[in-house]
C-alpha cells in the first residue's frame, strides 16, 4: 500500500493501481495488463475496466452502477467483451512494439479496429458544462460493448496522430511500459525517472565504483 501511494504521488500509477505513464488514454489502456497491488492481468473482469475507466476520468460512479446489472443479465456475454478488449490490446501492443522500433504497424489490426468502431452507433449532444456549453458522443444502443467505445475511439486518435512515431518501450530490460516520448531533447527512454530511469542510475553507479 505504501509503495502503491508512492507511485501515485510520483505520477506513476494512479490511485486505483494503474500506469498512468503513457500520457493518454490509448496508451495507459496498452499498459493496463499489468496493475500495481494486483496479481493477473490488471483488466480480468469488468469491474477492472469500469475501475480504469472511471480512473481516467471516463466514466461516472453512477453510470458504472447501471452497468453492473449487465454481470447479472448477461454474464457470459460480459466476459466475451473483456475477452475481445483483451485481444484489441495484445493487438495493439504489437502495433506500438512495431512503432517503437520503427517498423510499420499492421494494417490488419487498423482494418479489425474500424469494423469494431463501425459497430457503434452515435449520436451527437448539447449538453452543459463548466464553461457553458459542450457537443458530446453519446451512444445510441445499451450494452456492456459501450463500455469499449472510449477506449477503441483514443487507440483510432492515437494512431492518427503525429504521436504514434514518438511512442517508445521503456530500455529497462524488466520492463514492458509503453509512453509516448515528449521530451524536448527527444532521448527520454524510461517509462518514468521515479522507476525505471532511477534504477538505471544506481547500477550505472554501482558498475562504475566496482570498475574504479
Amino acid at each position: 500500500m505504501a509503495k502503491l501511494k508512492t507511485l501515485a504521488n510520483a505520477g506513476v500509477v494512479n490511485s486505483d493501481g494503474f500506469y498512468v505513464v503513457g500520457g493518454r488514454t490509448a496508451i495507459d489502456f496498452a499498459n493496463s495488463a499489468t496493475r500495481m497491488g494486483s496479481e493477473g492481468d490488471g483488466l480480468a473482469s469488468m469491474d477492472d475496466l469500469m475501475q480504469f475507466l472511471k480512473s481516467l476520468g471516463h466514466l461516472h460512479e453512477d453510470e458504472a452502477s447501471a452497468y453492473h446489472m449487465y454481470l447479472f443479465q448477461a454474464p457470459d456475454r460480459c466476459q466475451q467483451m473483456m475477452t475481445t478488449l483483451q485481444d484489441v490490446r495484445a493487438r495493439f501492443r504489437d502495433c506500438l512494439k512495431q512503432a517503437a522500433d520503427g517498423w510499420p504497424m499492421d494494417m490488419g489490426f487498423m482494418t479489425s479496429l474500424n469494423e469494431m468502431l463501425a459497430s457503434f452507433h452515435t449520436r451527437l449532444e448539447l449538453v452543459p458544462s463548466d464553461g457553458g456549453y459542450e457537443v458530446k458522443t453519446l451512444l445510441v444502443e445499451d450494452g456492456p460493448e459501450q463500455l469499449m467505445y472510449p477506449i477503441l475511439k483514443d487507440v483510432a486518435e492515437f494512431l492518427a496522430s503525429d504521436q504514434v512515431e514518438k511512442v517508445r518501450q521503456c530500455a529497462a530490460d524488466d520492463c514492458e511500459l509503453f509512453f509516448v516520448n515528449q521530451s524536448r531533447n527527444g532521448r527520454r527512454r524510461w517509462c518514468s525517472m521515479s522507476t525505471c530511469g532511477n534504477r538505471a542510475k544506481v547500477n550505472a553507479y554501482l558498475k562504475r565504483k566496482e570498475s574504479a
